[in-house]
């Protein structure tokens, strides 16, 4: 096996048919489950494929090793991201206010487990700095930058080239600490004050205007 096909984290061949699907998202939904409970290094993979019910050669299949597993279990996450943002973004059409428009993206990103849970955050912790991982992450940037001039734009904010790209990076990088910090806290009061606090923090780093005022 050369050094490429050693570091690479690809998926080692699509499924196809209908029960290979679900022999492949079994896998996927077992390693989430074991990571919510155990720290990422810690987990192999002959212990997901018996989590899972499926034999040790049937996940080798797939998947050549676990960091493979993780990378796929990252993709979908991201993409599940992008689908509640686009769902978030066709509600709204401008005259409902940037606050409304912030609450919503960080309600429906941080209030279901099944997409802001402290697994997810292990996923991105762990896989390195793969081709492929470098490749995912800049096409999803582009996406967000794109989301966050186009929201600018739908609420009447008029935003600078280089505004835009120093707005995409704060928004980018507040919105994954708020996340994070919602995804560790499950306890009665903290996560009530630590939710409302992201989500005043939200409102600003969202309004273009509101970061430009004088103090």
């Amino acid at each position: 096996m050369s050094a490429v096909e050693e570091s690479s984290v690809a998926i080692r061949k699509p499924a196809k048919q209908r029960r290979s699907k679900e022999k492949v998202q079994r896998i996927l939904d077992t390693a989430l489950a074991l990571l919510n409970d155990m720290q990422a290094d810690k987990i192999t993979t002959n212990e997901i494929a018996k989590a899972a019910g499926v034999n040790i050669a049937t996940l080798y299949q797939f998947f050549p090793k676990k960091e493979a597993i993780l990378f796929e279990l990252y993709r979908q996450w991201l993409d599940q991201t992008l689908t509640l943002l686009e769902e978030v973004d066709n509600r709204f059409d401008g005259h409902e206010g940037l606050e409304a428009y912030a609450d919503a993206v960080f309600s429906c990103l941080s209030e279901d487990d099944g997409i802001n849970s402290p697994a997810h955050w292990q996923l991105r912790f762990v896989l390195g700095n793969s081709p492929e991982l470098l490749q995912l992450d800049a096409e999803h940037a582009q996406k967000a930058f794109q989301r966050i001039i186009a929201a600018q734009k739908k609420f009447s904010r008029n935003v600078t080239q280089e505004e835009a790209l120093a707005l995409a990076r704060l928004q980018h990088h507040v919105s994954v600490a708020c996340l994070y910090a919602a995804s560790e806290v499950r306890s009665e009061p903290e996560r009530a004050i630590l939710l409302d606090w992201c989500r005043k923090t939200m409102h600003l780093v969202y309004d273009v205007d509101r970061l430009n005022e004088k103090t």
